[in-house]
């Protein structure tokens, strides 16, 4: 028999350590994908649908046991008054809301078309990625008690949501964020029990509808709806005022978005014989008086200083950035608009105060 020397024995140790370390080398490679995903921010080749464990809602952390992990806001707002007292307080508001902890994206986004049809100035959906759900109630507890909170209320009806992601390449960054890219947004509700129960599960006619999207060229996106801060899973009841909320029980929400490339490539989709068949099949399914979709375009809650005049105006579409300084400028607050500036080296430029006092200027009445 061959009997293996000293030698031979080192050599193999030193394979079978090499093989570990690569090993560990492309564990270490592949941990941060997988945990990119957990959080719903996976990188954009990652295209399967991930389903989330059957007992998430139970996880929970922060003081009050609210579910863990992070959380998308999405706030559906028609506006029944005039649309500049809604932009005005809404600045405010955004710019409150961006100075608390917790809250990582902020997107927004204006109908172009509604199911209920949109009425008033019209319908503005802002949708914010949170931590996780405690960072959104130590938000709130600060925020809408006050003034500014009341008075932008006032002007709109909202319909508030608090929901997961079920797919791992959702990104609040970039979603319908280019040219003229078109979101469509669904906040769907099915009846579980009863004569108009839908057929099979809750989620059929939904997911008929989201099946033939895919094959035809749009992308999807699924959610989990998280309970709202008073347990029940569904809208956060004391903002929602139009169609009233889904029964407690036999009841429950289907919640998706489509992003296509354009207004037009939706048109044509829409006009597929298969698509067209699974919408109206999902329409007539839903629960009409609860049910809420909406078609829109991106748009911002900034305001803009304009580049001739130094005023702040409310409305995002009078906005013409251009190129390289020659145009109007984006603001968080018509209180950031550019103001003359001292430099430490007595040069004056016009600065928004924040900027002026982050490189230690001071304000002056005019430049020379």
């Amino acid at each position: 028999m061959f009997k293996e020397s000293g030698s031979d024995r080192r050599s193999r140790f030193n394979a079978l350590r090499m093989l570990l370390t690569c090993a560990s080398g492309i564990f270490l490679l592949v941990s941060p994908l997988a945990a990119t995903s957990v959080l719903g921010q996976a990188p954009p080749a990652v295209a399967e649908s991930s389903q989330l464990p059957a007992n998430w809602r139970d996880v929970k952390d922060g003081v009050d046991g609210y579910p863990a992990g992070p959380m998308l806001e999405i706030a559906l707002r028609r506006t029944h008054s005039d649309k500049l007292e809604m932009f005005k307080w809404r600045s405010e508001f955004i710019a409150m809301l961006s100075a608390q902890p917790g809250p990582l994206v902020e997107r927004e986004w204006h109908s172009i078309k509604g199911i209920p049809e949109n009425t008033g100035a019209g319908t503005w959906t802002g949708m914010t990625w949170w931590e996780n759900q405690q960072r959104w109630q130590d938000m709130a507890n600060m925020l809408f008690s006050t003034p500014v909170a009341e008075k932008w209320l006032k002007t709109l009806d909202m319909t508030m949501l608090f929901v997961k992601p079920l797919d791992s390449n959702f990104d609040l960054h970039t979603l319908a964020q280019s040219g003229g890219q078109v979101l469509e947004l669904g906040l769907v509700v099915f009846q579980t029990s009863g004569a108009n129960a839908a057929a099979g599960s809750i989620a059929a006619a939904g997911m008929t509808y989201l099946d033939a999207l895919n094959k035809n060229g749009a992308e999807t996106y699924r959610f989990a709806v998280y309970p709202n801060p008073s347990g029940f899973i569904g809208p956060f009841t004391v903002a929602y005022k139009k169609n009233g909320p889904p029964d407690t029980a036999g009841e429950e929400w289907f919640v998706y978005m489509v992003t296509y490339h354009s207004k037009e490539t939706r048109d044509k989709i829409q006009a597929i014989d298969e698509v067209h068949r699974s919408f109206a099949g999902m329409s007539e399914s839903m629960v009409k008086g609860h049910s809420d979709i909406q078609v829109m375009t991106r748009t911002t809650s900034q305001v803009c200083i304009k580049k001739a005049t130094n005023a702040c105006s409310l409305d995002p579409d009078e906005c013409h950035v251009g190129e390289m300084g020659s145009g109007d400028t984006w603001a968080a607050s018509c209180g950031e608009r550019p103001q003359p500036c001292m430099t430490e080296y007595n040069v004056c430029s016009q600065l928004s105060p924040r900027t002026c006092g982050a490189v230690g200027g001071r304000h002056v009445e005019s430049c020379p």
